[in-house]
C-alpha cells in the first residue's frame, strides 16, 4: 500500500494509465488504484507519477495532487 500521510490520506507512486473505469495508477508491487478528481492530466498518461489524496473506496483514490516523478541523473 502507499504511504499514509495522515488520517485517511495516502501518497502512491506508480505508472498512470487510462482504463474504462478512468485513470489508474499501478505501483511497482502491482497494486492498482482508480484515480478520481480533476487533477488527472492526459499529458501524464504513461508516465511514472506520485498521487496524493484521500481513499474513497476499496481501490479508489480522490487525488488532490498528481505530479510526474523526476529522476536525478
Amino acid at each position: 500500500m502507499g504511504i499514509r500521510v495522515s488520517q485517511g490520506r495516502i501518497r502512491v507512486s506508480g505508472t498512470l494509465s487510462w482504463a474504462p473505469r478512468g485513470a489508474l495508477i499501478t505501483t511497482v508491487s502491482d497494486e492498482v488504484w482508480v484515480v478520481e478528481g480533476d487533477e488527472v492530466s492526459e499529458a501524464l498518461i504513461g508516465m511514472k507519477v506520485t498521487v496524493e489524496g484521500v481513499i474513497t473506496g476499496l481501490d479508489r483514490l480522490h487525488a488532490d495532487w498528481i505530479g510526474a516523478d523526476s529522476q536525478i541523473s
